[in-house]
């Protein structure tokens, strides 16, 4: 690159420069400065409000998990009738485990 390709390189980004500061001063200028308060108040409550959604999904979900025990009574008859080897072991056997079982 000579010198003058970079004198001329210098002139046109000095112009773009000038050019784009003029055009942001006249843009600032037409704006009001209160009305940007409003959106970002809106968008605020919006967000706030899915927070708070996603807070009391996530809050019913972790309360329901803890809600199921191990004193459930379906757990209870999983626990007894399919735990030791399925529900046809017990009937195998022919203990009190079929005379207990409702029909």
């Amino acid at each position: 690159m000579n010198c003058s390709e970079a004198r001329r390189l210098q002139a046109l980004l000095g112009a773009v420069l000038r050019e784009l500061r003029r055009g942001a001063n006249a843009s600032a200028a037409a704006a009001e400065p209160g009305a940007g308060g409003d959106a970002s108040l809106y968008i605020l409550l919006i967000m706030i409000f899915y927070g708070c959604l996603a807070g009391g999904l996530i809050l019913a979900y972790t309360r329901s998990r803890k809600l199921e025990s191990k004193h459930d009574p379906y757990h209870l008859y999983i626990e007894r009738d399919w735990g030791r080897g399925g529900p046809g072991q017990a009937a195998e056997e022919g203990g009190a485990a079929e005379e207990e079982r409702p029909l």
